[in-house]
């Protein structure tokens, strides 16, 4: 089985595309904020995931581990467009006194 996955179109990509930009915009400011919380959302399930005990019951887990980092990346990202823990909205706020409204 063939699986297509670009290692560049991960949320950090994407944000580190947004911040090489040289006019950015409200729609392009509100993508970010959105995506700077999806990273932190990611790191938290990561960082959450390794305090968990890792047991040797199953055998060699890289496979799983690998799935769940692909699933957690998924979870934040989708947690982050439907249902924002508030972050990306305060990022929003306070970036958008500085950059120029859209026309």
């Amino acid at each position: 089985m063939r699986v297509n996955w670009d290692p560049t179109m991960n949320s950090v990509a994407k944000a580190e595309q947004l911040g090489e930009r040289k006019s950015t915009s409200q729609l392009a400011l509100q993508d970010a904020a959105q995506q700077f919380e999806a990273l932190f959302l990611y790191q938290l399930l990561t960082e959450m995931r390794q305090t968990i005990p890792d047991s040797d019951l199953l055998g060699n887990r890289r496979a799983e581990k690998l799935f769940q980092s692909l699933l957690d990346q998924e979870l934040a990202e989708n947690s982050s467009k439907t249902q924002s823990v508030g972050l990306a909205k305060i990022i929003y706020e306070q970036m958008s006194r500085h950059v120029p409204k859209d026309d």
